[in-house]
């Protein structure tokens, strides 16, 4: 993808102004001006692009993640969610792998979810089709 057509490697690059909340030599985040959850809600993303969560650099990955936790406890959140969407039937639109932290204040704001259990499932095949495959990726 060509960094102009990405919203996040704009902001990267500075052609979008935003609210930077933090910025490293590998991360940034900022205020979700544009659809905010909820009174705090942020975004987070490494500066080099990739598309979705399994494409990051682990360092990356592991740099965000510790920047959110920074963040989160710096806001004393109690309540929180971290939201990360790989694929547009997850949900995902901007596809520059990034992070939503976003503040549970109260039942009515913030990430609201169903959880509606399919316990009839059987999970065993999958479960066999990963542990193999990390098994033979161990090795």
């Amino acid at each position: 993808m060509n960094p102009s057509d990405c919203l996040l490697c704009r902001v990267v690059n500075g052609d979008l102004r935003t609210r930077k909340v933090v910025e490293t030599d590998k991360i940034i985040g900022v205020i979700n001006d544009l659809e905010p959850l909820s009174r705090g809600h942020m975004v987070f993303f490494a500066k080099r692009h990739t598309p979705r969560l399994d494409d990051m650099d682990d360092q990356d990955l592991a740099a965000v993640l510790v920047v959110i936790k920074r963040v989160a406890a710096a806001m004393h959140l109690e309540n929180y969610n971290v939201l990360q969407n790989n694929g547009s039937l997850a949900g995902q639109t901007v596809f520059h792998a990034h992070f939503h932290l976003i503040p549970k204040w109260s039942d009515s704001d913030g990430l609201k979810y169903s959880r509606e259990f399919h316990r009839e499932l059987d999970q065993g095949e999958t479960y066999r089709q990963v542990t193999e495959a990390l098994a033979r990726t161990a090795s």
